[in-house]
Parts: structure tokens; sequence; C-alpha cells
């Protein structure tokens, strides 16, 4: 399903690019990426995919240790919580569905702004053509990192599950024991998940929006960068 995912925003934010290009009355003389400001731009945008990775994968470790510190406080607080000792105070259900509402959105405010206010800047001060370059560079690198956090992130998860299984065993003594949950194995597996998650949960899905957006919102844009210095920007590099 991620593939077709991704394999749809690909072609989606092609097609929009290519209604930005006629938009701008480019479809004639087409986009030289051999110009100075569209070559640098190619650049920017292959970096906005994996700046909107970090991001995300950051706030991802925010609300997770949020939610831990919540859960240990309860656990402290509530007599009989954590032992499961008949009659004990039921836990705050509430309090941590709040955290992580709240998470989902005030985390979400950053990425969104970069992928936002990207193209607009750019096009406000370098002009259409480094616009062109940045949803380009954009595409590119957002195609392969979808691809590669979906598939990295599911064979951790994978990974994990494997070990659970007892599919892998190790040789102790001369004998192969199964490493299920509570071994030193299971345990990295474990560590390695918590980063397969949220690159095939968040990051990787994600990225399908950065490049979709992206090039919307230079297409809806296209006419006000026309409107500046006939399209080269406010600085009217050239």
């Amino acid at each position: 399903g991620k593939g077709f995912a991704i394999g749809s925003a690909a072609l989606v934010s092609l097609a929009l690019f290519g209604g930005f290009v006629t938009r701008i009355n480019m479809q004639a003389a087409g986009i030289n990426v051999l110009t100075p400001i569209t070559f640098a731009m190619l650049f920017m945008g292959a970096m906005i995919p994996y700046w909107f990775t970090a991001l995300t994968m950051k706030s991802v470790g925010t609300a997770a240790m949020a939610m831990v510190k919540e859960v240990a406080r309860q656990f402290q607080e509530i007599p009989g919580l954590l032992e499961g000792t008949p009659g004990h105070g039921p836990p705050d259900h509430a309090k941590c569905i709040k955290i992580s509402t709240d998470a989902s959105l005030k985390e979400m405010v950053p990425p969104g702004l970069l992928v936002i206010l990207s193209p607009i800047i750019t096009g406000t001060l370098f002009g259409v053509h480094a616009v062109a370059g940045l949803l380009v560079g954009a595409l590119i690198s957002g195609v392969q990192l979808a691809i590669s956090q979906s598939n990295t992130g599911g064979a951790w998860d994978n990974a994990k599950k494997y070990v659970e299984k007892g599919c892998v065993s190790i040789m102790v003594n001369g004998q192969a024991v199964a490493q299920r949950k509570g071994s030193d194995l299971h345990k990295a597996a474990v560590c390695g998940d918590t980063v397969g998650d949220p690159l095939k949960d968040t990051s990787g899905p994600a990225i399908n929006i950065v490049m979709k957006l992206m090039a919307i919102i230079s297409l809806v844009f296209a006419d006000y960068f026309m409107s500046i210095n006939e399209g080269h920007g406010l600085l009217n590099i050239q």
C-alpha cells in the first residue's frame, strides 16, 4: 500500500509541476537546470525531505518522552497501579490522550511551515526558475527517501517480530538457544523498532504530502511570483 501511495504522490507532484511550468509560460523554452539559480535550488530542494524527516522524527521522540514521564508519574502517585493490586486507583487515561493529541498538533507546526513557506520564500526572493529547481529537487529526493523509510522501517519492525517468534537462535555452549522476549537480541531489536516505527508510520508517509503540497503551493502562487520583477524575484537574479 505504501508503494502505491508513494508512486501516486510522485505522479501528482509531477503533474502539478507541469501545471506550474505552464502557468509561468515556460513550457516552450523549458527549465534549464544549468542556470546557476536553478541548479543551486536543486540541492536546496533535495535537502527539504531530509530536514522534514528530522523534524518529524524529533517530534515523535518528544511526544513519546512526554508520555513516558506521564506514565511514570501515575505509577508513582497512584498506589497499587504498577503492581496491579486489586482495588487500586484508576489510571488517568484522559491525561495520556491529551498529551498525544496536543503533541500531534503542536509538533507538526514546524514541519508544516517548512513545506508551506519554502516555495513561497524561494519564489519571492529568487523567482520562478528557483522554484522550479526547488520542486524538482524535492520530488526526486522525496521519492527516494519515502521508499527508503518505508522499507527500512518495515524491516526493523519485522525483525522484532521475527525475534519474538523464536526464529533466531544463537549458539550457547554448543547448543542453539532461541532468542525470545527478554533476551539481549530482542532488546536490540526493540531499540531498532523504536526508530523503524516512526520511519514507516510518520516520516515516510508524510514525505508524500511534502511532495504534493510544495507543488500545490507553487502552482497557487505562480502568478504572484511572476508579478515580482517578471518572475525573477526581489533579488532579481538572472
